[in-house]
């Protein structure tokens, strides 16, 4: 009780100091778990563990509830290239590194399966934190992380009954398959009629979720899978739009509460390997910082999506989360992983975990894509003047666009998205695959010698960016509430409040009373 007591507390204080501060809370948790467990206090052993897979197979059906299949959309064969290749360079590296340093090969699978899946938990706040979910690196993440998590819950009862023979592998694959399958009957059908349809009120909701999740665990408990598994199934079930954002509304507060336990817990359960655990450590912690980024970068340019995409996306997923965990406690708990080996693993995706939201930042990126080879954009052999600039078009600047061209006016469109930058060029439109944040593609674009430019970019760093290196233009920024409004104000730009009606006010301006020339802005 006393070790629950110092938990709880540890996660107050480390949670409300990191939102006090507005940082990444997981690195603060970590380490108020690290520092509780250095004052003696703790009850390790299987105390421990016991909180940390309570906490953890809780925050399993929350990520679960994230992982909408249909947010991927038109990435879904580049999230299935790179969802692979890490997987399996990850797997292969992890095993032969284990083997290499004398361990078995029943132990050497479980530390190569358990490098293969990034961590779901910290990769989908993250996103959600930086509003970064919808764009297009987001929707290949998301889809990654399907990837890898479905190859890991496939494997799983592979992995935990290979000594027990065929049949009770084929068994094990069979009752999985069936989860996945009820999973997706509830997507479809099941959870929509129960959460949607049936009129409930909050109380009975909430009731309702825990039905479901409770049902996927029984389930999974009588079926001899990992009951953390259950739990990762019942928030796929649950995730599909619309019943995901009800389901999430309802779960905000248990879901926060559980991630300061989990962290913590996870701190305060890191424990010194020996030797040659810590050389494994070593080997995985470099292939996954050396290695990872580059195959990820690689066939992330090769679909297409920007340098930007390709290394923010790289930097998330060079780390390894919850499901290392979940397979090293299995391991132990079959008697194949030992402690040693179980806490090596455990430093890993601390260390990991912890330095990722530091090296995803806008910073980093974009101090790295100075250094990373490759074209980033096809440059125009002469850069335009007295043009309209449009960064960004979207269905809504659509409209804009086509109001320009009705009036003559020359303009350039700059988009990160091939398919948008095909139907333009089609139309004959100027169009520039890039990131209108990049000081060279705003360069190629014209950007200091249009005359007005229309920005619909997502994030408060890249508005900022073109504010600060473009002079002269008016800049209208499409910004969704009034405080990011009279930032724009005072860097100098013209703010349009509210993504909804961004384009209706700009086509008022340009036509006032059905009377107004476009000549009256571009003045």
């Amino acid at each position: 009780m006393i070790t629950l007591m110092l938990i709880l507390a540890a996660a107050a204080a480390g949670f409300g100091l990191a939102t006090w501060r507005r940082i990444p809370p997981s690195p603060l948790l970590l380490l108020a778990g690290i520092l509780l467990n250095a004052t003696g206090l703790l009850e390790t052993g299987p105390m421990l563990q016991h909180t940390l897979l309570l906490g953890l197979t809780f925050l399993m059906f929350i990520v679960g509830t994230e992982l909408d299949i249909t947010r991927v959309g038109e990435h879904v064969g580049t999230a299935i290239q790179v969802g692979l290749t890490q997987f399996g360079v990850l797997a292969v590296i992890g095993f032969g590194a284990a083997r290499l340093l004398g361990f078995d090969w029943l132990t050497s699978l479980y530390v190569g399966l358990s490098v293969t899946a990034s961590s779901t938990l910290l990769i989908v706040w993250l996103l959600k934190q930086r509003q970064q979910v919808f764009e297009p690196f987001g929707r290949m993440v998301v889809g990654v992380l399907l990837v890898q998590d479905g190859l890991v819950i496939l494997l799983l009862p592979v992995l935990t009954h290979l000594t027990d023979g065929p049949l009770a592998i084929a068994l094990q694959v069979l009752a999985t398959v069936g989860l996945m399958a009820l999973t997706w009957g509830c997507i479809q059908w099941l959870a929509p009629l129960l959460l949607l349809r049936m009129g409930l009120d909050e109380e009975s909701m909430l009731l309702m979720v825990l039905a479901l999740l409770f049902t996927f665990m029984g389930l999974a408990y009588l079926m001899d899978v990992p009951v953390v598994v259950g739990a990762f199934l019942a928030g796929v079930a649950m995730a599909g739009f619309p019943v995901g954002g009800v389901v999430r509304g309802q779960l905000t507060s248990l879901a926060d509460f559980f991630l300061a336990v989990f962290f913590v817990t996870l701190g305060a359960s890191v424990s010194l390997p020996g030797l040659r655990q810590l050389l494994l450590e070593g080997i995985l912690l470099t292939a996954i910082v050396l290695v990872t980024p580059p195959l990820v970068m690689l066939i992330v340019r090769r679909a297409g999506l920007t340098m930007r995409s390709a290394v923010e996306g790289a930097h998330l997923l060079a780390q390894c989360g919850e499901f290392s965990l979940v397979i090293m406690l299995l391991g132990v708990d079959r008697g194949v992983v030992s402690e040693s080996v179980l806490a090596a693993m455990m430093m890993l995706v601390v260390v990991t975990m912890t330095i990722t939201p530091f090296v995803s930042t806008d910073a980093v990126t974009w101090w790295l894509m100075r250094w990373v080879p490759g074209p980033r954009h096809p440059t125009p052999q002469v850069p335009p003047r007295d043009h309209v600039l449009l960064l960004g078009c979207g269905s809504n600047t659509r409209k804009v666009l086509d109001q320009i061209l009705k009036q003559d006016h020359a303009v350039v469109v700059v988009d990160d998205d091939a398919g948008v930058i095909e139907q333009l060029q089609q139309r004959g439109v100027p169009a520039i695959r890039g990131d209108g944040a990049d000081y060279d593609v705003l360069r190629a674009s014209g950007a200091g010698q249009a005359k007005v430019i229309v920005s619909t970019m997502r994030r408060r760093h890249d508005y900022e960016r073109l504010l600060q290196h473009v002079r002269g233009p008016k800049i209208l920024i499409r910004v969704f509430d009034p405080q990011e409004g009279e930032r724009i104000r005072a860097l100098g730009g013209t703010p349009i409040v509210e993504s909804e009606t961004a384009a209706e006010t700009f086509l008022a301006w340009l036509d006032k009373d059905r009377s107004a020339s476009i000549q009256e802005v571009l003045q």
